[in-house]
């Protein structure tokens, strides 16, 4: 189940694959009773309206969920990039503690290093990622089509 709908939240629950219908109905009633609706909802500021004391506290727009239809999706978390990685030189070369190319070795996708420190513009975790796997697959390709390299012989 990729994406479930239902009236009510414990039909919702019923239609939950691997979910205890009891344990998630109790966490949306702990939610719902966490939420600070003494403060405006706002959703066009950081408006403060937190769900707090909870295991993963909200701090703002919490609105509880009360009102149907309900709709339930499937996710899975990932790596977009890191801030800190492998260093790679402009050709994907894995570059050593030492500060020597290791040769043959290439590098790309989250793994990486270098691009980012405090802040990213959006996307661009992405774009490095296939700018430089298209890098390192030509490079990784052309050192495996030349005579004489380990990976030829």
């Amino acid at each position: 189940m990729t994406r479930a709908q239902a009236a009510t939240l414990p039909e919702l629950a019923r239609r939950l694959d691997g979910v205890n219908p009891e344990a998630f109905l109790a966490e949306v009633a702990a939610f719902n009773a966490a939420v600070d609706e003494t403060v405006p909802f706002d959703p066009t500021v950081k408006d403060g309206r937190a769900a707090a004391g909870l295991a993963v506290p909200k701090s703002n727009w919490a609105n509880p969920l009360t009102d149907g239809p309900f709709l339930a999706f499937q996710v899975t978390c990932g790596v977009t990039f890191t801030f800190g990685g492998i260093r790679i030189t402009p050709q994907a070369e894995v570059v050593s503690a030492e500060g020597t190319v290791m040769p043959g070795l290439y590098a790309c996708g989250e793994i990486i290093g270098g691009l980012f420190y405090h802040n990213y513009p959006g996307g661009t975790g992405l774009t490095a990622g296939s700018v430089f796997g298209r890098i390192a697959g030509a490079n990784a390709g052309g050192d495996a089509a030349r005579p004489g390299t380990a990976r030829h012989a």
